[in-house]
């Protein structure tokens, strides 16, 4: 027989149900509000250090972000070098759409373009904005870098400085005018004519000059981040020096040590000029990094 609770009744026994979560609430209340206390007062220590600087979490403009864990710098090949350029899209810098005028003369130009990018010349690229002067004092009209390699520029310096190496910069920014008057210098000391180009005749004076000076716009000087070094160690040439020594030893560790690379390797084919030891361009620390 089953049993059937009186209505009248069923509401004693909920009001039973009620009273021991009642007190376990009341119980549980003053625990409650000692945890929100405690946590008010005692925030977590990374909550506290962020606070005290919002900015510190936000890498200036002209420094790399830095990395949590250091990476081991790679080494690289002439190849590998040349390969890392060309993938590279460098802050502050466009490409050249169209190539600066060389002579003046459509013909000769094409002729000089076409014999260049024959070699491995392409196109570079130029700043967006504003680059920073150095201080160098023996630079003239090319004494300018973007300000992440001019830090670059900087810091190995002063390591060059502090193992006695006498190592000074060269040659920084160049303008497409400044590398126009370069090359037309050195291409019409070998007494050629603009015609004589323009004709086909003069190829090999054209080569001769493209092994030693690129065309205007095709020069790397034109981003601000390539920079010729001079070594005063009363050596002949750069490649002589204690300085190249130095820059090159165990795969040039020195110089990727602050984000620098040779900017034409040895042993490379068709990159434009022959290799030139005092020419390297920054790139950057994590660019070279495993």
């Amino acid at each position: 027989m089953r049993v059937v609770e009186p209505r009248h009744f069923s509401h004693l026994k909920k009001e039973k149900q009620k009273k021991p979560k009642k007190m376990l609430l009341l119980l549980l209340l003053p625990v409650a509000l000692a945890g929100l206390w405690y946590a008010w007062s005692n925030p977590p220590k990374f909550a506290r250090e962020e606070s005290k600087d919002p900015a510190a979490a936000v890498q200036p403009i002209d420094k790399e972000p830095l990395e949590d864990k250091p990476k081991a710098i790679r080494t690289f090949s002439g190849n590998d070098f040349k390969l890392l350029f060309q993938s590279l899209a460098h802050p502050n810098t466009q490409p050249f759409v169209n190539p600066p005028s060389i002579t003046g003369n459509t013909a000769a130009d094409a002729r000089i373009r076409t014999i260049a990018e024959k070699r491995g010349y392409r196109l570079t690229s130029i700043p967006v904005s504003a680059i920073v002067r150095t201080d160098e004092a023996t630079l003239n009209n090319d004494d300018l870098l973007q300000p992440l390699a001019y830090q670059g520029w900087i810091d190995l310096r002063a390591a060059a400085q502090k193992d006695a190496i006498p190592l000074f910069l060269y040659s920084g920014y160049r303008s497409p005018e400044f590398q126009r008057d370069l090359f037309l210098e050195r291409l019409y000391d070998r007494g050629i004519s603009v015609e004589q180009i323009a004709r086909g005749t003069a190829d090999k004076a054209v080569e001769d000059t493209l092994i030693i000076t690129a065309v205007p716009g095709y020069s790397r000087h034109h981003s601000g981040y390539t920079a010729d070094f001079k070594c005063e160690d009363g050596s002949p040439n750069f490649g002589a020096s204690i300085c190249f020594k130095w820059l090159n030893e165990n795969n040039y560790a020195r110089a990727k040590q602050f984000g620098w690379i040779p900017s034409y390797p040895a042993e490379v084919d068709l990159q434009g000029p022959e290799p030139e030891e005092w020419e390297y361009i920054w790139v950057g620390v994590r660019a070279l990094s495993e």
